[in-house]
């Protein structure tokens, strides 16, 4: 019974994503931004975002580095099922990195998970001047208390932004390294 349960779970899942590895070396994201990998990542296409795209290492739910590419004025970092309660936030090309950062929580505590910023400062990002935050994120649904950086930039009035997030306990540590040299390597192509 386990067994077919779990054939299944794989069964539907495969329908809803598809795998793809990407790296080492140079890669590019979305048509628009490259980065250099030194080792591999898997690529996961869910087909519900133009400006998203979603890599991993260990699985979804252990390590997750997700690239939000040329996000223009108006345009959400991704589709969300609207909420009568919430309001979906939108980049607008004007926004200081304080507000970008505050966006991104808004939108990633959507499900009622909860957030907390620790740290915002200037960072080189995207080949220029951009921005580096930290947070600390537990999610709703399994209460993990996940560890998070971001790197972010806004380039001809469109939004680059890179985040890694992991647990706190082991797969944040073994990861970071590797998640901000693809960040650190980030570059907008003209």
């Amino acid at each position: 019974m386990a067994r077919g349960l779990l054939i299944m779970l794989i069964a539907f899942l495969a329908g809803c994503a598809a795998v793809a590895r990407v790296g080492p070396g140079e890669v590019t994201v979305r048509e628009s931004l490259t980065v250099t990998l030194d080792s591999a990542w898997n690529r996961i296409e869910r087909g519900n975002s133009a400006k998203a795209e979603v890599w991993t290492t260990d699985g979804l739910t252990l390590d997750r580095l997700t690239f939000y590419v040329g996000v223009g004025d108006g345009e959400a970092l991704a589709e969300l099922q609207q909420r009568k309660d919430r309001q979906i936030p939108k980049f607008r090309a004007a926004m200081q990195p304080h507000e970008i950062a505050e966006m991104y929580e808004v939108f990633v505590t959507y499900d009622g998970s909860s957030f907390k910023r620790d740290k915002l400062a200037p960072a080189q990002f995207a080949g220029g001047e951009g921005f580096r935050f930290e947070f600390t994120r537990v999610r709703k649904g399994d209460e993990v208390e996940m560890r998070g950086v971001g790197y972010g930039a806004v380039r001809g009035g469109k939004l680059y932004l890179v985040v890694f997030e992991a647990p706190r306990i082991h797969y944040f540590v073994r990861n970071l390294g590797r998640a901000e040299a693809a960040a650190k390597s980030a570059r907008v192509r003209g």
